[in-house]
């Protein structure tokens, strides 16, 4: 069975030989090619090939499309500064105070060069692996809004100017939404939303303010025939009963959250995903631990439609012996 057989089928609730692999790598890929971090986030090829090359070795079920969180919010005018090793930062943020939103427009893909180097990246793994779909970034919009005001200021402006807010939320949404159009002409099949810094806002906010846009990305995957996931980090727990209402097909819990009562919480409404610790489940642990790991969700979980994998995104330096433990577990398990 291949990679995209096997997803395809798992997401219908069709047979399988085994729950896909979506583990998310990150930059782990540059160990396949030797690239730096910064040529990871710059060179959309040399990004493609590792990414290419780590999902045939380590048995993933997607060809990862991404490396950082800071493309959209980049184009924008946010200052990020590159580094050999490491993910990019931000050191200066597009915007000083929540009113120039007053003054900005919402910007398309093509406008942003590093956003569409995606679509780029999207089209060139369509065409030319046959055996694996790309799975391709598209960050949240609170993400990517944090990332043009920062995330404090953000956080302070949505109880004190809200209306503004949403005004910044619905500027990004619809470059986003510009992307998914992109994606689908590129020939994408699946797409993830990353919306870490949704995850801390609580449910409240997140029901009234973030959910709604959440929605307008998803229902657009949804005209394009795009399979959507959602990934935040940290304890979602409240946030479930409604990030499962977005619309995603999949939806990412990192460790801090209890997987049974994330399964309960959803009730059937998505395909809960995760969630051994990256850190000292894989990253700091032996072969075997990462194994015995994800064999353990498969011994409490097995009987549920759902998938095993860490619940946030690997250290560049990951031994790859303990990424493909991962697989080897997940053969084990079966579906």
């Amino acid at each position: 069975m291949t990679s995209k057989e096997r997803l395809d089928l798992f997401t219908k609730g069709q047979k399988v030989d085994r729950r896909p692999n979506l583990t998310i790598v990150g930059s782990v890929v540059t160990q396949y090619n030797g690239i730096t971090v910064e040529e990871y986030c710059k060179d959309w090829k040399k990004m493609a090939e590792g990414a290419i090359a780590c999902a045939r070795d380590c048995g993933l079920d997607y060809v990862q499309i991404a490396s950082d969180l800071l493309r959209e919010a980049e184009g924008y005018g946010t200052q990020i500064e590159f580094f050999p090793d490491k993910l990019p930062q931000a050191v200066k943020f597009a915007m000083e105070d929540i009113s120039e939103v007053e003054n900005m427009r919402s910007l398309k893909c093509r406008e942003i060069p590093r956003l569409y180097d995606l679509v780029l990246a999207t089209a060139y793994v369509a065409e030319t692996v046959d055996e694996i779909y790309p799975m391709t970034i598209c960050d949240g919009p609170v993400t990517v809004a944090a990332n043009i005001r920062g995330t404090e200021d953000m956080i302070l402006d949505m109880y004190d100017r809200p209306e503004l807010v949403d005004k910044l939320l619905m500027m990004v949404t619809e470059t986003s939404l510009d992307f998914i159009d992109e994606l689908a002409a590129a020939g994408s099949k699946y797409v993830y939303i990353p919306d870490p810094v949704a995850s801390i806002v609580g449910p409240e906010i997140y029901g009234t303010m973030v959910l709604k846009y959440h929605r307008m990305l998803f229902a657009r995957m949804k005209e394009h025939g795009i399979y959507g996931r959602l990934h935040m980090c940290g304890d979602t727990s409240t946030i479930l009963p409604f990030s499962s209402q977005s619309g995603a097909g999949i939806i990412d819990v990192d460790h801090a959250v209890d997987f049974s009562e994330a399964l309960k919480s959803v009730e059937g409404r998505c395909i809960i995903n995760g969630n051994i610790d990256p850190v000292s489940d894989v990253y700091l642990a032996t072969e075997q631990h990462v194994y015995d790991s994800i064999m353990e969700l498969g011994r409490n979980f097995g009987d549920r439609k759902c998938m095993f994998m860490p619940g946030c995104e690997l250290p560049t330096t990951t031994k790859l012996e303990n990424v493909r433990a991962i697989t080897r577990a997940l053969e084990s398990i079966g579906c």
